[in-house]
């Protein structure tokens, strides 16, 4: 196979030591890792070159959170030099409300805690997945299996910029849309050409952090879903996290006494003892 292209979109860069070590798990597997930071950092851009003296490194405005940086990378590279491109970046770790998915309450931490799992895990994760490309010819896309959604819920609400982005990019819009919620995965390098050059950083708003939905870098990771099923492609993943799976059967079991929710319709709920305590419905201003 040829090398990985390894794009990591390092905002919070206190997570560096953390995936450094994730990416150690790369082992023999050629890789270029490219880096973008929305600080001029020159520790950081030193300790990144002291790891891998062949990274590519460069400062990017903070705009569509880690998808306008990802949309530059793009443009930048050449695709056709790798098989396959690993996409990370430092999701916000911070403990909000729990987020329904997949009939799962996933908070943020278990969030980036199962995206890294599925991709970086250990050297025996990353052969089972890049093996998984060769064995399966189909295979468009990888990550986490509890991140992977078709709920209409989570779509639906951006149906008007998905298509727009769409037409933008000369992709059909499918029936349904498949996705991976957080954006972290490996995707096959030439799925990626169909945005090459169509979309720019400038493209996408300075990154507000009190806004948590409905930006164009929102419905472009819904995209970027559509850009593999309608190739002909599938997003699949392998991973079984036991731990969160019996998290998550304990947090059943303690929602019956307290339990913080946004809804798929998005009204941020409160119960105790499933009696709500507290209501706002969150339609009235930015998602968030």
């Amino acid at each position: 196979m040829k090398p990985i292209a390894v794009h990591l979109h390092l905002h919070y860069m206190s997570m560096w030591p953390k995936i450094k070590e994730y990416l150690q798990n790369l082992g023999q597997h050629p890789y270029h890792l490219y880096v973008t930071l929305t600080e001029d950092n020159p520790a950081i851009v030193k300790e990144i070159k002291t790891f891998c003296p062949q990274a590519t490194v460069w400062f990017v405005e903070n705009r569509g959170y880690d998808l306008g940086p990802f949309v530059d990378f793009v443009n930048k590279v050449d695709l056709s030099s790798y098989d396959l491109v690993l996409k990370i970046h430092t999701k916000n770790p911070f403990r909000g409300a729990i987020t329904w998915l997949n009939g799962y309450g996933v908070s943020r931490k278990w969030w980036v805690k199962l995206l890294f799992s599925s991709l970086l895990e250990s050297p025996e994760v990353v052969d089972k997945n890049l093996a998984a490309f060769v064995s399966c010819p189909k295979l468009g896309m990888l990550s986490s299996r509890y991140v992977i959604t078709s709920d209409p819920k989570c779509y639906e609400y951006q149906k008007q910029n998905i298509v727009c982005l769409l037409n933008k990019i000369g992709c059909p819009v499918p029936d349904r849309i498949t996705f991976v919620a957080g954006t972290m995965f490996f995707v096959r390098a030439s799925l990626l050409e169909k945005i090459k050059n169509k979309l720019f950083l400038a493209d996408f708003a300075l990154t507000d952090p009190t806004v948590k939905d409905e930006t164009l870098a929102h419905a472009f990771e819904r995209v970027l879903g559509c850009i593999v099923t309608q190739a002909g492609y599938e997003i699949k993943g392998f991973d079984k996290n036991f731990w969160f799976e019996n998290f998550f059967s304990k947090q059943n079991f303690l929602r019956f006494f307290y339990s913080n929710d946004v809804t798929s319709h998005n009204h941020h709920i409160i119960k105790v003892c499933k009696i709500p305590v507290y209501y706002k419905n969150l339609n009235k201003q930015k998602r968030g």
